[in-house]
């Protein structure tokens, strides 16, 4: 589904990559409980795989065509 809109196997290891570090460094800097940490890592990783794709996304439509 994700070649649909432009995603090769790159983008998506890079797109995992970006999820993974944001999760963890959410749930080691988040304050509250265990249960409020995970919420909030979970949550700003998802926000952020999608701000990266849509990034993405614009940035591959857009490109020049010699790069």
């Amino acid at each position: 589904m994700s070649w649909r809109f432009g995603l090769d196997g790159r983008d998506r290891r890079n797109m995992m990559l970006a999820t993974g570090v944001m999760i963890l460094l959410l749930f080691v800097y988040a304050d509250g409980s265990l249960g409020e940490r995970v919420l909030a890592a979970v949550v700003g990783g998802l926000f952020a795989a999608l701000i990266f794709a849509a990034v993405t996304v614009l940035i591959n439509a857009y490109k020049p065509d010699h790069w």
